[in-house]
């Protein structure tokens, strides 16, 4: 009998001493990409608890890593079911969409999300890739360039040359023309009458020279004009993953798809968020395909 109590006791004092959930431990194995592991807790917390839309969004995203995209857009709709209005499960079914080719219902939740966070320009974004993907290029051109200018702030877009691609200017009127001299009459010249010839004038005296006055000192030479940086001129500093993904479709808003994709692909050497490296992933794609 004491055996068994002590065995309880100690069993309690485990439990304690973990003090994670399965909620929590899934989390946690999700954060390390320890994406099995993540889902076997996954699975123990919805068991538990089978109410809170968290398990169910985050075993969503573990199953589009590992691939099943019809799992992980069953677990996003469970998860909505219980919190419809999350524009972030909004955008992540919407994202597992587009990976099982579904646009249509990609863009439609990615515009959900946009309305419920009118700021959510990862969901503008991304619906331009879905969009794009779909086939409307020029709807895809829309979003991408909504998102760069809600993204990013003017001074942002100065330093990456962006402000005159993406900003509309005023219409300059040119200067009304000058009016026009009113026509006159022709001027006449009355011929003159041949008078005698006037006789010579003495030669004038020589006037004095006039006095020289100094040179001037010669004018200060006025420094160099230093050009304004445009988006190809190379930064002091090298840009990071978020701003050359900005200038990429900048580039290709521009129609320079080649520089688009050379930054995209520098881009993707940068970026550590594994989310946001799909979207690089899907975008380049879209551009190579649609050399």
């Amino acid at each position: 009998m004491r055996a068994s109590i002590v065995a309880v006791v100690l069993l309690a004092l485990a439990g304690c001493g973990s003090g994670m959930s399965a909620l929590d431990r899934g989390l946690a194995l999700a954060r390390d990409g320890r994406d099995a592991e993540a889902l076997t807790a996954l699975d123990d917390a919805i068991r538990r608890a089978p109410g809170p839309p968290a398990a169910w969004a985050q075993r969503g995203l573990v199953r589009a890593r590992l691939g099943d995209l019809d799992g992980a857009i069953q677990d996003l709709t469970a998860a909505l079911e219980r919190a419809p209005v999350d524009a972030e499960i909004l955008f992540n079914r919407g994202n597992a969409y587009i990976g099982r080719g579904d646009y249509d219902a990609a863009i439609a939740d990615f515009t959900r999300a946009s309305l419920l966070n009118p700021r959510f320009a990862r969901a503008i974004f991304n619906r331009g890739v879905a969009r794009a993907l779909a086939g409307d290029a020029d709807g895809g051109r829309a979003d991408w360039s909504q998102a760069i200018v809600q993204e990013l702030n003017l001074s942002e877009r100065q330093a990456l040359g962006l402000h005159t691609a993406l900003t509309p200017r005023a219409p300059v009127a040119p200067p009304p023309p000058a009016p026009a001299p009113a026509p006159g009459p022709p001027s006449v010249e009355s011929p003159q009458a041949p008078g005698p010839p006037a006789a010579a004038a003495p030669p004038p005296e020589p006037a004095p020279p006039p006095p020289v006055a100094p040179a001037p000192p010669p004018a200060p030479t006025p420094p160099p004009i230093t050009p304004p940086a445009s988006a190809d001129a190379p930064s002091a500093e090298p840009l990071d993953a978020r701003a050359l993904a900005s200038r990429a479709l900048s580039r290709e808003l521009q129609g320079d798809r080649a520089g688009a994709i050379e930054d995209l692909n520098e881009a993707l050497g940068k970026e550590t968020d594994a989310e946001r490296r799909q979207g690089l992933q899907n975008l380049l794609r879209l551009l190579e395909g649609a050399r």
